[in-house]
């Protein structure tokens, strides 16, 4: 598998960024790419992601990163992202999402279409179909390794947004840590926008990099990896969906459940780079850095 890095400008405003790098890793793998493959998933006790630089309209993103066909190969053959392989945890923490979306999206008998891009093993979709049982489901996951779940919930299910018909509308479209994924961003959200009904919502769910923990474990906060070529605050989403014409619902923390043995593994990781490998003990939901939001089309 080859891989190729490309050079990025500012992926909202177009602007290249200051030389001078804000967020540096323990070991920058633009000169490298056997490192890409080798560190591009997992926790490790070298921090391995690519320079973050400052643009001045306010985000925190890579000015290199892999080009399209390189990410496809990449993403194309991975485990699911259940945190720490339990799968209450994942359901859990994406029931936190969905009590945050409901209220917006009432429970009656309209036939919603609903559309989530990054739909991994499903599980958000599940839920959904249990609230929303005349609804119509959407997803779209690169992953092949999830085909196989998604089908058992929506006959729907592509690999990338172009397969969809651009006919197609939604009444809400989804991305549960998705957004921090999307290289070509400003166009990507625009495509989005394009899906969706005059009255549509976009729902998402993304790291927040000004928040408590980034501040405390600087490079070592585990958001700053190989797979997010930006990193979110709330004024750069805000200003980001602004410019692609939706207007805010609400910006909101998240609360996402963990195994505790799985919190003091990662904490020990970050911050004296030694790996252990506590047991699941129990479990605790801490709201430690993430955020969701809700905008509609305007």
């Amino acid at each position: 598998m080859t891989i190729n890095l490309e050079k990025r400008s500012c992926p909202i405003c177009k602007t290249i960024s200051t030389n001078i790098s804000e967020i540096d890793p323990d070991i920058n793998p633009v000169s490298n790419k056997q490192i890409i493959k080798d560190y591009w998933d997992g926790s490790f006790k070298n921090n391995v992601f690519f320079p973050y630089f400052r643009c001045k309209c306010g985000l925190l993103f890579n000015r290199e990163f892999p080009d399209k066909t390189s990410l496809n190969n990449l993403y194309s053959n991975r485990e699911d992202n259940v945190i720490f392989g339990d799968l209450t945890l994942d359901i859990n923490t994406k029931k936190n999402y969905l009590s945050q979306l409901k209220d917006f999206l009432p429970n009656n008998e309209n036939n919603y279409k609903i559309l989530e891009i990054g739909a991994d093993n499903g599980t958000f979709l599940k839920l959904l179909r249990n609230i929303y049982k005349n609804s119509k489901f959407y997803a779209i996951e690169p992953n092949k390794n999830m085909k196989n779940d998604l089908e058992e919930i929506t006959k729907y299910c592509f690999d990338t947004i172009e397969k969809i018909n651009e006919n197609e509308k939604f009444d809400l479209i989804i991305g549960i840590h998705v957004f921090d994924h999307l290289p070509n961003l400003n166009s990507y959200v625009q495509k989005l926008n394009s899906h969706l009904n005059t009255d549509g919502h976009i729902f998402g769910v993304v790291h927040n990099e000004k928040s408590l923990l980034a501040k405390i474990l600087k490079n070592r906060w585990p958001a700053y990896r190989l797979q997010h070529p930006h990193l979110f605050n709330h004024f750069s989403l805000n200003n980001l969906l602004q410019k692609s014409k939706f207007e805010k619902i609400f910006i909101k923390r998240t609360k996402n459940f963990f195994s505790v043995g799985f919190l003091i593994n990662q904490l020990v990781l970050a911050v004296f780079k030694i790996k252990i490998n506590l047991p699941n003990i129990f479990s605790i939901g801490l709201k430690l850095g993430n955020f969701s939001f809700l905008y509609k089309k305007k």
